[in-house]
């Protein structure tokens, strides 16, 4: 996307995308570019170059306007006063469109990821997005200085279901005493109270992305490692335990899912693990793990994708 003044170049992975940053890195530029081009086309000077029509939500009345686009980018600016309203977040998973979404603030009813957090790098009037949130080799997101080693006594997930009871039976005999917070959203709370634990949070990565930034600004975060695969699926998936010819797909999921029939990826991973294992050994039900990934071997490849000892 360019016109004389500016380039903008990036590509968009999953369903919703967040761009952050202060004032003057380009937001407004970029967002401004985009409305003008969505009222002038090609008279507006600025050039799209784009697999899907990319369009800017400029109505107020944005609940008409979303109702006559579909399959397109839709760019949102900072400070439309619907981003934080369950309004707008179930009008977003009923559509087929793709959003970016410029905000500084954490929107707590759309489940994105925490890799689409972006924010913009500029080299002269070239500009690309930049990724907030880094990882390590096992999912350990951090925004600055990579997490060291931690002796836990708290393993805390979001699960409650099938991933909680594989934790709970691998940490059972050990100095690690397993909770669950029913949800991500309630992560941040059971934090707040147990400031005096050293936690090993596993949480989905692919929903997790309106909650990272509270947690990591939690007093005792020093305390705190977050841990975030995509989804407890996925990391079954990954572990190799179960033989599928998609490994390729784990790696870069985007080339396979279509984001208007999976709204976020663990929905995905979820049904394609059921999927694979009806009526074999390892059959896959979310409200109860199936004791076959329970035994060491399996657990134990399971854990290294996530856990040094």
């Amino acid at each position: 996307m360019k016109n004389r003044d500016a380039v903008f170049k990036f590509d968009l992975y999953r369903n919703i995308t967040i761009v952050r940053g202060d004032s003057g890195t380009g937001k407004t530029t970029l967002y401004e570019m985009i409305a003008d081009y969505t009222r002038l086309k090609e008279a507006s000077g600025v050039n799209v170059t784009c697999d899907k029509p990319c369009v800017a939500l400029t109505d107020i009345d944005w609940r008409n306007q979303l109702k006559g686009i579909n399959d397109s980018i839709i760019f949102i600016d900072e400070g439309a006063d619907f981003l934080k309203t369950k309004d707008f977040a179930g009008a977003v998973k009923n559509t087929d469109n793709y959003y970016v979404i410029f905000n500084r603030e954490s929107l707590h009813d759309l489940p994105y990821s925490v890799e689409e957090i972006y924010e913009i790098k500029a080299s002269g009037k070239y500009h690309s997005f930049k990724k907030m949130f880094k990882h390590n080799s096992k999912h350990f997101y951090y925004k600055e200085k990579a997490p060291t080693k931690l002796k836990y006594d708290t393993l805390l997930t979001e699960d409650s279901r099938s991933g909680y009871q594989f934790y709970q039976h691998y940490f059972e005999n050990s100095d690690i005493a397993c909770f669950t917070s029913g949800s991500n959203s309630a992560i941040f709370k059971w934090l707040k109270e147990h400031e005096d634990r050293k936690v090993f949070v596993i949480a989905d990565g692919a929903a997790f992305g309106s909650e990272i930034d509270r947690i990591m600004k939690i007093r005792s975060f020093s305390n705190i490692r977050l841990c975030l695969p995509e989804s407890f699926e996925w990391l079954i998936l990954k572990s190799g335990i179960i033989n599928t010819t998609d490994m390729e797909m784990l790696d870069d999921p985007s080339d396979y899912i279509e984001s208007a029939e999976y709204f976020s990826w663990e929905n995905f991973f979820e049904k394609y693990l059921i999927g694979i294992t009806v009526d074999t050994p390892f059959q896959y039900a979310k409200h109860e793990i199936n004791s076959v990934y329970l035994n060491p071997v399996n657990s134990n490849k399971i854990i290294n994708e996530i856990y040094v000892k």
